[in-house]
């Protein structure tokens, strides 16, 4: 087994030793059909009710002691920029710079630069159809985080996602001087989900990178789920939230930024007893701020 390997992302470290951080809780803003958003390619948006949405994670990151970031979507080069510009000037959190183009995504990478939060921002991502574009941008500005997704579709299993990083993204990211990416092990229904746990674990086992899941992808497609209403979608992605950071998920995408409050709840929960574990077992010294002294209520003790 070989050693974890974190990866600083501004203020944040994502992976690591099970418990020495939290998991990091993100959620999209300005994805589509949001509705604070009135032109997704003309990037026009609801500025006040933006801004209502980032203030509530900022406040949940420090309420709950956990890490969260933004992913920050957009469908053109001008509308992204407008899009990551104006979620970055109000959190200091990270950002996932994500878009479904090519173009798209290195106008994020560029525009970031040029702002100078390139250290606290992720690619969103690296995939089988990356373009030799984008790994030139990625070699000119590295940002803090590169983000793989690590779904082979002939192989859908740990095996093959073990096997498509060794094969297929190790040479990419030779050539853009990444050594630690953050792997995105791909959900493609509500069962699988189990699946991209066991792959979080053969990633972390055999290259020690951060790793993850979008665990959210896969709920809307759960129609016997939803058929029992809002409260118990809410609690299925609460408990694949637990489930996937347990076993040992560094990245947890649970979805729309407006479910951030339940699920930083979630999250919270269970990082006061991988941090506790951590700490008396492990004897590591967990960040300022950490979910155990937040949620638990041992600062007024310590």
């Amino acid at each position: 087994m070989v050693d974890v390997k974190p990866v600083q992302i501004g203020k944040c470290i994502v992976g690591g030793a099970l418990g020495s951080h939290t998991g990091l809780a993100v959620g999209s803003i300005f994805y589509d059909n949001h509705s604070i958003v009135e032109n997704a390619f003309e990037g026009t948006f609801n500025a006040d009710k933006a801004a209502g949405l980032i203030e509530r994670v900022n406040g949940l990151s420090r309420r709950y002691g956990i890490q969260m970031a933004f992913d920050v979507i957009g469908s053109d080069p001008d509308a992204f920029c407008k899009f990551i510009d104006f979620t970055a000037d109000r959190t200091d959190l990270p950002l996932l710079l994500n878009a479904t183009e090519a173009e798209v995504r290195i106008a994020g990478l560029e525009f970031a630069n040029s702002k100078g939060i390139l250290d606290r921002s992720i690619f969103a991502s690296l995939n089988e159809d990356t373009e030799d574009e984008e790994v030139e941008a990625l070699g000119r500005h590295k940002p803090g985080g590169i983000m793989i997704l690590a779904n082979d579709v002939g192989e859908p299993n740990p095996e093959g996602s073990v096997e498509i990083i060794r094969n297929f993204f190790h040479p990419i990211l030779r050539e853009i001087g990444c050594d630690t990416p953050i792997v995105d092990l791909g959900v493609m229904d509500a069962p699988s989900v189990g699946i991209a746990m066991r792959g979080i674990q053969a990633v972390r086992r055999e290259f020690g990178y951060p790793a993850g899941c979008a665990f959210s992808n896969c709920f809307p497609q759960w129609t016997g789920l939803s058929s029992l209403g809002p409260e118990n979608v809410n609690l299925s992605l609460a408990a694949a939230m637990v489930c996937c950071r347990m076993a040992g998920g560094d990245f947890l995408h649970f979805g729309i930024i407006e479910k951030g409050r339940a699920m930083a709840h979630a999250l919270g929960s269970t990082e006061v007893f991988l941090g506790f574990a951590a700490q008396e077992l492990d004897k590591a010294r967990l960040p300022e701020g950490h979910a155990l002294l937040k949620m638990f209520k041992l600062a007024q003790t310590q």
